[in-house]
């Protein structure tokens, strides 16, 4: 699983599963002691600095966490994001979102940036008052690259 940005949330999880974090550039410092901790304890947790570019090959990522989606202020800016990823997913690869939101309107926003990123079989999770799970699946790569297309138009 790849997670997107959040160091403390791939610490967290790499606890139970093999993660790659792919953080900004600005958190050099935090993502060594990210590492550092990780090998200490004997957790499969990779960290990579990213830019814009996602250091990954097609079709290599089975799923991809971005924590606050929400927090996205411009929907197209975040529906981007999600594009920028479909590339790197398997065929039967997922986008996951965790969000922290109360506000149905929020998490009807979420569910149309998954929709603008061409994501298909969404579903939405409430497992706690005020936390949100938004899951789908990768579309058709055919799908994928004319959403590409059309964007770099």
């Amino acid at each position: 699983m790849v997670v997107l940005s959040t160091l403390w949330l791939a610490e967290t999880l790499a606890s139970e599963i093999p993660i790659l974090a792919l953080v900004e550039e600005g958190k050099h410092a935090a993502a060594l002691r990210a590492q550092r901790r990780a090998r200490k304890l004997g957790v499969p947790l990779a960290v990579v600095m990213a830019a814009s570019d996602l250091p990954l090959l097609p079709g290599s990522v089975g799923a991809v966490l971005v924590d606050s989606l929400v927090d996205i202020e411009d929907a197209g800016a975040a529906a981007e994001l999600l594009l920028g990823v479909l590339p790197t997913l398997r065929p039967d690869g997922i986008v996951v979102s965790l969000d922290a939101t109360k506000n149905p309107e929020l998490e009807s926003r979420v569910s149309g940036i998954f929709l603008a990123a061409s994501l298909t079989g969404i579903s939405q999770l409430r497992p706690r008052d005020g936390a949100l799970i938004t899951v789908a699946r990768a579309p058709h790569a055919a799908v994928t690259a004319a959403r590409l297309r059309a964007l770099s138009a």
